[in-house]
C-alpha cells in the first residue's frame, strides 16, 4: 500500500531574539535614510541567516516530526492488521470448530440411524426366514396331504382292478393247482406204484 505524505507546511519563523543580531540596535533610526541603508546589507544578511538557520531547523525537525508520524502510523497500521488478523483467525477458528461440530453431529446422527436400520433389517430378515420356514412346513403338509389324497384316488381307483385281477388270479390258481392235480394223476397212471 503506498504511503501519502501530506505536503509539509512551512512554518513562519519565529521572532525570536539570537545573539547574532541586535534587533532593538537595528530599529534606532538617526533619521537618515542613507545610515539606514548603509545598516541594511548586514542586516538583511544576518536576517537571511537566522532563516537559513531557523529552515534547517525547523527542516530537520520536520523531517524528525514526519519520521516519527510516519513510525506512528507504521505502527498503527501493524497494531491495526494484528487486531485484523487475531480477529479473523478467532472468527475462522470460530467458524471451523461450528463446521467441525455440525460434522460431527451430522455423522453420529447418520451412524445411529444406520446402526437402526441395520438392527431393523436383521430383525425383519428373521421375521421373513421364520415366514419362509412356517411356509416351507405348511407345503410339506401339503405335499403330504396330497400325496395321501393321491395315493387314496389310485387306491379307490385301483380297487376294482385289484378286486378283478385278485378273482382272475385265484381262478388262474385254481386251474393251475387242477391242471398240476391232472399231470400227477397222468403219471401216476403211466408209472405203477413202487412196491
Amino acid at each position: 500500500m503506498a504511503q501519502r505524505r501530506a505536503p509539509v507546511k512551512q512554518r513562519a519563523p519565529s521572532a525570536a531574539p539570537t545573539e547574532d543580531f541586535d534587533f532593538l540596535a537595528s530599529q534606532q533610526s538617526s533619521g537618515s535614510d542613507d545610515q539606514a541603508c548603509v545598516g541594511l546589507p548586514s542586516f538583511l544578511y544576518a536576517l537571511s541567516s537566522l532563516h537559513i538557520l531557523i529552515s534547517v531547523s525547523l527542516g530537520s525537525i520536520q523531517v524528525e516530526i514526519a519520521h516519527q508520524l510516519m513510525a506512528s502510523r507504521e505502527k498503527k497500521r501493524k497494531e491495526h492488521e494484528k487486531r485484523f488478523f487475531q480477529v479473523a483467525k478467532n472468527r475462522l477458528t470460530a467458524e471451523i470448530s461450528a463446521a467441525t461440530d455440525d460434522v460431527r453431529s451430522t455423522v453420529e446422527t447418520t451412524e445411529k440411524a444406520y446402526a437402526k436400520f441395520i438392527l431393523n433389517y436383521a430383525a425383519l430378515e428373521d421375521i421373513i426366514r421364520a415366514l419362509w420356514m412356517e411356509i416351507k412346513k405348511e407345503e410339506q403338509t401339503l405335499i403330504g396331504y396330497r400325496r395321501q389324497e393321491i395315493a387314496k384316488k389310485q387306491h379307490a381307483a385301483n380297487d376294482p382292478i385289484r378286486t378283478a385281477m385278485e378273482t382272475t388270479g385265484y381262478a388262474a390258481l385254481g386251474q393251475i393247482k387242477e391242471s398240476c392235480h391232472a399231470g400227477r394223476q397222468v403219471v401216476d397212471t403211466l408209472m405203477p406204484p413202487a412196491v
